[in-house]
């Protein structure tokens, strides 16, 4: 039966605890945590084998990304509680209603983007009855849907309670109930919780009886559906699970293991066959011939037990005897066990491939097959590079280069009514070939698909310039300068970055494990300079540095030989304290006091010549994410910290860190990621969390969610741009956000009719008044066509600039040029059939 939900009123490392203030945390029932075993294995392994750290798709650098955001997570070395994050979202829908939020209680957040990038795409799945209709899962950004092959796409999820999405199924007999397993399969990333269900196409999300399940709360792989019995199967983490009720209700068929694949034979719907890998036992091909309720090792010649890890499977209607499976090893090594074909339904099996190397390294990570309908000798496979074979998998080449389609690939896609054309999803976005993959073929899909991960991100402060850099995984650090398409900057993995206070041209910025680079462009592509001399020890996958706001050349950086210091924008580095640091921030307006927390607090007011610990103040650190050097008052910071659990998440010391006040209030246990205080209100504080963003308005004696129009993602960075009074967010899966904080003085207001302008929004102008021209920054999230018009002082339309069909909350940025008008007063207005906010303009000549 299904049990709808939806948000009340709104659209479309070890860890250390706050001794002092929450006597540590009490231990919960909790599973055995697998994850944090899997790590410590893999940690050993890479241990042992340092090379792996030079080589490019070795999995060396999934695996630091994933220890980096699950061990903040633990709580005593433990996972949290299954349901916790059900729990925190639960609490807040019930804040949403009683306090009414999302009707005008708190602003309208808008996104910025990216479009033109895309993060981790794990499943693609088509509507069998229009192929025009295609639904993309990604790993922490949520579903996303096009109704036109591609050209376009919204997301359709951002109200459940978690928007990592392993696998998708879209019923062909019911083409607008959508199913959706939520939850990364692969380990360390962002939970999930369960299986959730959609009869309108999106459009509203209830529950089964696996939401919220134990079994099901660690990520999906697989799902498929029988469109002759309407029978449904599942692989997630801990089994394989069957439906025969269009996913209201499901029962495990089968245990103990990953099951990593699941098909139906072609034209023979009592016959399935699933992979399981990664286990103590029981690693193979299975095959059922009862439509998936009893399950059996699939014949003979496949590979030992012990040797099978991560793999998929792939059949075709041109040979439905035909099984291909793609093998990766059941070891640390992450390669390719081999590529093995059945030509008898599974009775046996032979290898076909053991030399190349498909996984590449990452088996446990990337792994993707598919197998041409038209054709059953022709197959694509996915792992660090797309592989193409068209001898029955006897030989594979790469069938296009990385630079064309992003690597480490975990989807690929028929289309239903075209077998020539294949779609791949990747670490960076969503690719379609007209001819069956062939190299020169591919374009790209996922243009409009905002799921970029950022670690962090920056803003620079000039009136008459706003650009924003950010550090992304996997896209390297990129710039956002009025448009949602976002241009490059420095590639890798990008990490923490600055932008020079004093010359808005410099910026700073690094690549994964303190690789830190300066830049006097802008941020722009090129022109990028190592900055690493004296900078020494082993540093962080996201390595913490800082920079002085009044002197932009003075920064400080933390490796595990302590505390370094550049006064001459990273020419060099001098070590100036030996405590490690998780990370760092200058005062705003004492350039002598700089805080630290990592194993402790500690802060120096004399220009890093000497650092206090406070570590004696009652408090023992391990599980901050940040530090805040208080915007107002020099003897002020406050820390955050990450896990689930009755324990302090903010903390607030007033006197040089000699006291702190857990000042976590009302507020629902999660992990915060983030904090911004509003320096011209310092009563108001906002934290991004696992699951949005929040805000006090007393100081942190109470808690509101603070995210109308914005989705339950996981936000790991917030700024202030103080000079036109934007708060923006980054979050780790769906891009780059801001809103407008409260006006310090008179300004313009918007005009609203009916529901008021929460979901419209204008820029005044900048500079104002306006000579020659000027950008206007216009958003509407209101259903249906929305326009951005000048109007003279007598009501007279001057100009139609712009228009767009429906209201999509993409902040856009429209150039008026007035050369042609005389000086005097305009208005700007954005305009909807409900709706319209205005803006006044002087133009002067």
């Amino acid at each position: 039966m299904k049990r709808p939900f939806a948000r009340p009123a709104l659209g479309a490392a070890a860890v250390g605890l706050l001794v002092s203030l929450a006597g540590g945390a009490s231990a919960v029932d909790r599973p055995t945590d697998g994850v944090a075993e899997w790590l410590a294995a893999k940690g050993e392994f890479y241990a042992a084998h340092p090379e792996r750290a030079e080589t490019p798709g070795s999995g060396w650098k999934p695996y630091n990304r994933a220890k980096w955001f699950y061990e903040q997570r633990l709580v005593d070395g433990r996972a949290p509680a299954p349901d916790a994050r059900w729990k925190v979202w639960e609490q807040k829908r019930e804040l949403e209603r009683r306090h009414d939020l999302g009707r005008g209680g708190s602003p309208t957040w808008f996104s910025l983007g990216p479009v033109n990038f895309s993060g981790r795409i794990l499943d693609i799945e088509f509507d069998a009855t229009n192929t025009a209709n295609v639904y993309v899962g990604t790993a922490s950004g949520g579903l996303w849907k096009s109704t036109d092959a591609g050209s376009s796409w919204l997301p359709i999820s951002d109200e459940i309670p978690s928007i990592a999405i392993g696998a998708v199924c879209v019923l062909p007999w019911a083409p607008n109930t959508i199913l959706i397993g939520t939850g990364e399969g692969a380990n360390g990333d962002v939970s999930g919780v369960g299986i959730l269900k959609s009869t309108d196409g999106g459009a509203t999300w209830g529950t089964t009886d696996r939401t919220q399940s134990i079994q099901s709360l660690n990520g999906f792989h697989a799902m498929v559906a029988n469109p002759t019995t309407h029978t449904i199967l599942a692989g997630d983490k801990q089994g394989l699970w069957r439906s025969t009720d269009d996913g209201d209700t499901w029962l495990e068929v089968t245990s103990n293991g990953d099951y990593f694949d699941v098909v139906y034979k072609p034209g023979d719907p009592n016959t399935a066959y699933c992979v399981k890998g990664e286990s103590s036992g029981g690693n193979n091909v299975k095959i059922s011939t009862d439509d998936g309720l009893t399950w059996t090792k699939a014949g003979v010649g496949q590979p030992p037990s012990f040797v099978i890890g991560k793999s998929k499977i792939a059949v075709s209607p041109d040979q439905p005897e035909w099984i291909y499976a793609l093998f990766s090893e059941n070891s640390q090594s992450g390669n390719t066990t081999g590529v093995y074909l059945s030509t008898d339904g599974g009775a046996n099996w032979t290898a076909q491939n053991t030399t190349t190397n498909i996984a590449g390294g990452q088996g446990w990570y990337n792994l993707s097959l598919a197998a041409d309908p038209n054709d059953a000798t022709r197959v694509i496979a996915g792992g660090v590079q797309l592989f193409r074979s068209q001898n029955s998998g006897v030989s594979f080449s790469v069938t296009v280069n990385g630079n064309i389609v992003h690597v480490d690939h975990h989807a690929i896609a028929y289309e239903p009514d075209d077998p020539d054309a294949v779609w791949v999803g990747s670490d960076g976005g969503v690719w379609r070939s007209h001819a069956d993959g062939n190299s020169n073929t591919w374009s790209i899909r996922s243009t409009g698909i905002v799921s970029y991960q950022f670690y962090d991100i920056c803003v620079n402060n000039e009136p008459s310039t706003y650009y924003i850099m950010g550090g992304t995984q996997d896209q390297g650090t990129d710039k956002w300068s009025g448009t949602t398409f976002w241009s490059e900057g420095l590639g890798g993995d990008g990490m923490v970055c600055h932008i020079n206070p004093v010359n808005g041209n410099t910026v700073f910025a690094e690549t994964q494990f303190g690789g830190l680079s300066k830049n006097t462009n802008s941020g722009g592509a090129g022109g990028w300079a190592s900055i690493v001399n004296g900078f020494t020890g082993t540093k962080a996958w996201v390595t913490p540095w800082a920079e002085d706001q009044l002197q932009g050349s003075h920064l400080y950086a933390a490796s595990s030989a302590g505390i370094f210091e550049t006064e001459n924008g990273g020419t060099n580095w001098v070590n100036v304290s030996s405590n490690p640091a998780n990370w760092i921030d200058f005062s705003d307006f004492d350039s002598n006091t700089t805080w630290t927390v990592g194993a402790f607090v500690t802060y120096t007011t004399d220009h890093g010549v000497t650092w206090t610990q406070c570590a004696p103040c009652g408090f023992s650190v391990g599980g901050a994410t940040k530090i805040l050097a208080h915007p107002t008052d020099l003897a002020s910071a406050l820390v955050t910290f990450s896990g689930y659990g009755a324990f302090a998440h903010v903390a607030l010391t007033t006197d040089f860190g000699a006291t702190w006040s857990d000042v976590t209030g009302d507020f629902p246990s999660q992990p915060v990621n983030a904090i911004a205080v509003d320096p011209e209100f310092p009563d108001d504080w906002y934290i991004g969390t696992d699951v949005g963003i929040w805000k006090s308005s007393n100081g942190g004696v109470n808690w509101l969610p603070w995210d109308n129009g914005f989705p339950n993602v996981v936000v790991s960075d917030l700024e202030i741009r103080k000079a036109d009074r934007k708060l923006v967010a980054g979050t780790y899966g769906r891009g780059a956000w801001e809103m407008d904080l409260p006006p310090t003085g008179a300004s313009d207001v918007a005009i609203g009719i009916g529901g008021g302008p929460a979901s419209l929004m204008l820029d005044s102008p900048r500079p104002n008044p306006v000579r020659g021209g000027t950008l206007l920054r216009w958003a509407s999230k209101v259903h249906g066509s929305a326009s951005l018009e000048i109007y003279d002082v007598s009501g007279r339309l001057v100009s139609s600039l712009a228009e767009i069909a429906e209201g999509d909350g993409i902040v856009r940025e429209t150039p008026w040029l007035t050369d042609d008008v005389t000086s005097g007063v305009y208005f700007a207005v954005v305009r909807t059939a409900s709706e319209r906010i205005s803006r006044k303009m002087v133009v002067a000549k």
